[in-house]
């Protein structure tokens, strides 16, 4: 389901953090924001998926919540991938920069540091207010919850 999408992400994310990340305050605290809200969603459908919940409005709420980690795993990939061929272009312009340590080439990466922090912040904002319908919509009571009535009476007993 989407725990596989979701693991790969928070690995990659930690890889992030490894490399990049770890050089920036602001992104590597969105980073782990990001990874930590991310484990807890792991867990949550891992238990779904052995409740075998796949209602509508649930098969929604992953839906959403995988168009976020994809969202998540495009801006990191893109980050790499921009300070990657940053770094190349560079040393490919000048090869002395080779000897130097990767903290000179700083003021080059704050532009796609400063993309990346934007993006993933967004995408924890979208996290956020997904987990929060989850809520609102009372999706833990599904179970009681009857396609077609005109009001969801999960958790309440009616005589």
């Amino acid at each position: 389901m989407a725990e596989s999408s979701i693991s790969f992400l928070v690995v990659k994310s930690y890889d992030l953090g490894s490399q990049q990340a770890s050089l920036y305050g602001a992104v590597e605290w969105q980073v782990r924001l990001l990874r930590n809200e991310l484990e807890w969603i792991r867990q949550f459908l891992e238990y779904a998926d052995a409740e075998r919940r796949y209602d509508k409005m649930f098969k929604l709420w992953v839906n959403q919540i995988r168009d976020a980690t994809y969202d998540a795993e495009d801006a990191i990939d893109e980050f790499i991938f921009k300070v990657e061929r940053k770094r190349r272009h560079r040393l490919n312009n000048l090869k002395f920069l080779n000897l130097l340590p990767a903290c000179v080439d700083l003021p080059d990466k704050l532009p796609f540091v400063n993309e990346l922090n934007g993006r993933i912040s967004e995408i924890n904002i979208t996290l956020e207010k997904i987990l929060i319908n989850k809520w609102r919509y009372d999706m833990e009571d599904l179970k009681d919850y009857q396609p077609g009535s005109s009001s969801n009476t999960a958790g309440t007993s009616e005589p």
